[in-house]
């Protein structure tokens, strides 16, 4: 019986071997074009970095150069296994306990699925890492404003919810760090404004500093900008004494400016109407020559203002003049005088006024006070009540009396001395209607 088979297997054996290798490469040819090997690429693929205690617990930081914590991955293994894989299966994981002396870190590509069916090939071999001492400081943080707030209205306060903030990371890129800004964006508002602000970091040329590498505590801050209306006001100044006798402060003080703009809540700002500044530096005391000093208006400003342009810093240079006083005489004509609030039943008389055609005054003040009075525009009034009320009268009676005349002189001209009149009062005579 074994003879037998023997015989069998051994009788045309070339023949048969024949048929069993080609019937096996028939096999896998038909496998293969029914489930062939392919290739499916993911790209973009994070990198998990893990044990990276043993950096950080040594007190210091790493970051990662390059991008290298980012993967492109293709994936080789048989279309009915690839057609399962998707983005989400791949892992990428670099272990820091393998770090090398140069500072890399082997990346290892897996599959959550037919992982020992599939063969992974990346664009990266090594995560390349910066490592560096740790730093950790705290700054203050710097609030401004960007843009413009509508017409007519200007930044008040600025403040934060919290002006320190604690930065930590790698000893390099802290040092960089040259201030820490909160900047809140007004631009169109024309009503306080409270909104969370994003804290930015930036170098001594204002160039932005931005790495995850970089830490903090806290990432916004709550910025509140008061924003206030304006109103320009002009300035008035108060002199505390007098010039040298025969002298006289000129009626108008220069200033630069002459007006400032003030900025407040407008139920404050409705209020003023001016600034009143009385300063020890507007002393013209015997002065014979006009004086200019600067002053710094700041301290006279209304509560609840302040300046709105918050580049001016309050000094206004001030010009007190001063002019000597002249004397001119006047000869007013006769018929400028009367007397006013005269008794009705009395024929009223001015003495001076009646026998002469003028009367001779004399008005004092600055030469370009006295220049503009004419003559010929000043009126003399002898008030007859202020008569009755100086002689304590209670009615008239014919007779003579003295009364202070009063003229229409502008305020910055004077009377070189009081000049009366003598008031004559006599009685009407009764017309006698009988015929006679």
């Amino acid at each position: 019986m074994l003879k037998k088979t023997v015989g069998m297997i051994s009788n045309n054996f070339g023949l048969k071997f024949l048929a069993v290798v080609v019937s096996c490469g028939l096999w896998f040819v038909v496998n293969n074009i029914t489930d062939p090997m392919e290739t499916k690429p993911f790209n973009n693929i994070p990198v998990e970095i893990i044990n990276d205690d043993m950096i950080t617990s040594e007190g210091k930081v790493y970051e990662v150069l390059d991008g290298t914590n980012v993967v492109n991955v293709t994936v080789v293994g048989k279309r009915s296994v690839l057609d399962y894989i998707t983005k989400d299966d791949i892992k990428a994981v670099a272990d820091m306990s393998e770090l090398t002396f140069m500072n890399t870190v082997g990346i290892e590509v897996s599959s959550t699925r037919n992982n020992s069916e599939l063969e992974f090939r990346t664009n990266i071999d090594n995560v390349k890492l910066s490592i560096e001492d740790m730093k950790r400081v705290q700054m203050i943080i710097s609030t401004s404003t960007s843009g413009e707030p509508a017409d007519g209205y200007v930044v008040g306060n600025v403040s934060t919810s919290q002006n320190i903030v604690r930065l930590s990371g790698p000893e390099s890129l802290i040092n960089q760090i040259d201030h820490v800004d909160a900047v809140a964006n007004i631009d169109g508002y024309s009503s306080d404004i409270n909104t969370s602000v994003e804290l930015k970091l930036y170098d001594a040329d204002n160039n932005e500093i931005r790495s995850s590498s970089i830490k903090m505590n806290i990432s916004t801050v709550n910025v509140a900008v008061s924003i206030f209306a304006t109103k320009e006001v002009p300035l008035s100044f108060v002199i505390p004494d007098e010039p040298a006798e025969g002298y006289v402060v000129s009626e108008e003080i220069v200033s630069v400016p002459e007006t400032i703009l003030i900025a407040g809540r407008k139920s404050v700002l409705d209020n003023v109407t001016r600034i009143t500044v009385s300063d020890a530096a507007l002393s013209v005391a015997d002065r014979t020559e006009s004086v200019t000093n600067i002053i710094n208006i700041k301290k006279y400003l209304p509560s609840g203002t302040q300046f709105a342009d918050s580049s001016f810093n309050g000094n206004v240079s001030v010009t007190v003049g001063i002019e000597r006083l002249v004397t001119k005489e006047l000869e007013v004509p006769a018929k400028n005088f009367a007397a006013g609030n005269k008794p009705g039943n009395f024929e009223v008389t001015l003495r001076e006024a009646a026998d002469r055609d003028y009367y001779t005054i004399r008005i004092t003040g600055t030469q370009e006070a006295v220049d503009a009075v004419q003559a010929e525009d000043v009126i003399g009034v002898v008030d007859m009540n202020m008569i009755l009320e100086d002689l304590n009268l209670e009615e008239w009676s014919a007779g003579s009396y003295s009364g202070t005349i009063t003229f229409n002189l502008p305020d910055n001209v004077t009377l070189g001395e009081d000049y009366k009149m003598t008031v004559e009062l006599a009685d009407i005579a009764e017309e006698d209607d009988e015929a006679h």
